[in-house]
């Protein structure tokens, strides 16, 4: 499910990674390359299969993975002005984000002090006041308790008390993050949480970015099958042999392990080419895609002149259901017709390959699994991201102090 688009302008525009970055990586993978043989682990993985099917365990996911990590729910240029706010509940908790008359992004539950109504129910807008459709109770951009409508009747209210709830917010890297489950004053630092990851995404200028489009899209499998798609190559040659399988190389995937988070690159056909020009005139972005696994539920692909951004969760307490939010962060809005079939011919080739081809295999890989024929997936020597993210998983849900017996790492009995 690794998306490489092809339809790449050839002007990268904005800030891009450092260029002795860019030769190092070049470097490694010539390397892999003139050898013979492609970046692997030391051995297979053997998955558990319940981890898609169980419901116990979709519900260890709701409460640490969803609750307690930051997770990405917009992007900066969809609250760029006083008053801008929207709607996100796909963490399984409605969230307004919203930018203050002073400035400031805040995040609430979206939730009234009353009766617990929502107190907006438009997807996004632009609006100083939030009032509760049910008793009209109102709130205003920095959360404070401001109207209540025959207010003799709640004379010993404390307004104060009764503001909307708070959740820590910060817009970085052009997205907006939020703790969904964290306590009103906790503290949220994304910087510290990506780690050595920060700076790199940083030189990238994704702030200056916008949200060019976004869907919405939810399937009957379970949230993990779409983050795993991302994590490897392997498969690209033969799901994807008509659509991007001439474009992308299958099974090379560079992988390199930020703690939670990783990083996996893949290469263009065009790499190799590239690969053959003078040191003084390489160049490594054009030729490779880049994908960032951002722990616990969001990939970020680079694709030359833009950022496909995936966010994927848990479709209510069902294990085989998820709603993914998928955008196109383009480096400034269209403003010619010319610009405008640009990206709507990168979205199509996108939603096709993934509608018509990973989602059709992953509905039978769900099914399959409900079926108990077999109790383990294996994660190849190659699929080396994948392995580290269940890895990841694994540890991180063994620490909610419910036991979680953890993958095996063995060779496969032939």
């Amino acid at each position: 499910m690794i998306h490489l688009s092809f339809v790449v302008s050839t002007r990268l525009t904005g800030k891009v990674v450092d260029i002795s970055r860019q030769t190092e990586l070049f470097d490694r993978i010539v390397a892999y390359l003139d050898s013979g043989f492609d970046p692997m682990v030391d051995d297979v993985m053997r998955h558990p299969v319940d981890r898609y099917v169980d419901l116990r365990h979709v519900g260890r996911e709701r409460e640490r993975l969803f609750s307690e990590f930051p997770i990405v729910v917009g992007h900066g240029s969809d609250v760029r002005s006083p008053g801008d706010f929207f709607v996100d509940d796909l963490s399984g908790r409605s969230l307004l984000i919203v930018r203050g008359d002073d400035g400031v992004l805040r995040g609430f539950h979206n939730m009234c002090g009353h009766r617990g109504s929502a107190v907006e129910l438009s997807a996004c807008g632009n609006q100083r006041r939030f009032t509760c459709p049910y008793h009209a109770w109102s709130y205003d951009t920095a959360g404070r308790l401001r109207s209540i409508p025959n207010d003799d009747g709640f004379a010993s209210v404390d307004r104060d008390a009764h503001g909307l709830v708070e959740v820590p917010v910060e817009e970085r890297h052009g997205l907006v993050w939020v703790i969904p489950g964290a306590r009103p004053g906790a503290a949220i630092d994304v910087a510290s949480y990506l780690g050595e990851l920060d700076d790199e995404l940083a030189e990238f200028g994704m702030s200056d970015h916008v949200r060019e489009r976004t869907d919405i899209l939810r399937e009957p499998f379970n949230w993990k099958l779409v983050v795993d798609g991302f994590l490897e190559t392997y498969h690209i040659r033969f799901l994807h042999r008509n659509t991007i399988g001439p474009y992308i190389g299958s099974n090379f995937a560079l992988y390199d392990d930020f703690g939670l988070h990783a990083r996996m690159i893949g290469l263009r056909s065009s790499f190799h080419e590239e690969r053959s020009a003078p040191l003084d005139e390489r160049e490594f972005l054009p030729h490779v895609a880049i994908i960032y696994l951002v722990f616990p539920n969001t990939v970020l692909v680079w694709q030359g002149d833009h950022f496909e951004v995936w966010s994927v969760f848990p479709d209510g307490d069902r294990a085989d259901r998820m709603v993914a939010r998928a955008s196109l962060l383009a480096p400034t809005a269209p403003t010619t017709d010319a610009e405008q079939r640009h990206w709507d011919k990168n979205w199509e080739v996108l939603m096709n390959t993934v509608l018509n081809e990973d989602f059709v295999v992953a509905r039978t890989m769900q099914r399959n699994f409900a079926s108990g024929a077999r109790t383990h997936a294996v994660f190849g020597r190659q699929e080396a991201t994948l392995q580290h993210y269940h890895r990841i998983l694994e540890h991180e849900l063994a620490k909610d102090g419910v036991a979680v017996s953890n993958p095996e790492r063995a060779e496969v009995p032939a």
